[in-house]
């Protein structure tokens, strides 16, 4: 029998990922996400590094590739190959998967895709949706979406399909099969972090879309593909960026700075790589004190309740 979780969180790692920035990263998961959860590594770094991982967080599955499948149509295999390992080990409302240059900052983020996916049960992935030729997301933030596009319309369009045929090929086939159920060519949701419910993966698992294993040299990312496979599959994609809902998400730094997220109720950020002046370093360093104030307003409370009984 299944085990029954209420989220299941995938962290792929990679080569050149610092131990300390996974640790922090899975820490900040355990910190926020109050409920019951089973994380997964998936560890495509060739280096141990996820052996370390699990020396530190036993509770951990530890998937680990022979060889490293890198990124791009490689990365859509890794984690296809992950998510049908989650389908078939076990039960949950979500899942969560987390780059490791992800945190987690505020309470609860899977309540808020928990709460979307129930209201709107024709949803089935769900971060920072981007969609047209560009967006503005809530701190003003301007998201060029160009490049999927253009490349979706090459393919179908021109003859550079015959550059990687298998892969190519395969690919135009599914673009020709989400366009005709109204996916807006190049629509994806960012892929640093994202949500994805169950019935999701278990319809791409039945439709042999986790993997299918020609796309393992497509030169799409796997964000691009999960979104346009969700709508081969009949659902949509939801977004969980704008305005006050819980998403900060940006490609190679932040979105905004670290007050201005927090000011903003941000639960997901990414990417801590960098913020203006800051590194990583500081901007983890920032978001631990964060935890540690936090843990220590909620050890003052209880100590409060506990003297008024």
């Amino acid at each position: 029998m299944k085990q029954k979780y209420d989220l299941i969180v995938v962290i792929p790692i990679g080569p050149n990922t610092k131990v300390e920035f996974i640790n922090d990263t899975i820490d900040s998961v355990y910190f926020y996400c109050q409920c019951s959860l089973k994380l997964i590594i998936v560890d495509d770094s060739r280096q141990e590094l996820g052996l370390l991982t699990k020396e530190k967080y036993p509770d951990v599955d530890l998937l680990v590739n022979k060889k490293t499948n890198g990124l791009k149509g490689g990365l859509y295999i890794t984690l296809s190959l992950t998510y049908k390992y989650a389908i078939d080990n076990y039960h949950f409302k979500t899942l969560f998967k987390v780059d490791t240059d992800a945190l987690i900052i505020g309470e609860n983020p899977q309540d808020d895709a928990e709460r979307l996916f129930e209201e709107n049960p024709q949803i089935g992935i769900a971060g920072l949706y981007k969609g047209g030729l560009e967006i503005i997301d809530f701190n003003n933030n301007v998201f060029d979406n160009r490049w999927p596009r253009s490349y979706m319309f090459d393919l179908v369009s021109t003859l550079r399909v015959f550059k990687r045929p298998v892969a190519n090929f395969t690919l135009r086939k599914y673009i020709r099969m989400a366009f005709a159920k109204g996916y807006e060519i190049g629509g994806n949701i960012f892929g640093g972090a994202y949500f994805l419910s169950e019935a999701l993966l278990v319809r791409l698992d039945r439709a042999k879309l986790l993997p299918d294993f020609k796309l393992r040299n497509t030169r799409m990312e796997e964000d691009h593909l999960f979104g346009m496979m969700a709508i081969i599959v009949d659902l949509e994609m939801g977004d969980l960026g704008r305005d006050e809902l819980p998403f900060g998400v940006t490609w190679k730094k932040l979105p905004a700075s670290p007050e201005t997220l927090l000011l903003r109720k941000k639960k997901v950020i990414h990417s801590t790589r960098r913020w203006e002046d800051m590194d990583e370093y500081q901007i983890r360093q920032y978001f631990k004190d964060i935890r540690k104030l936090h843990k220590h307003s909620d050890r003052r409370e209880s100590a409060v309740v506990i003297g008024q009984n």
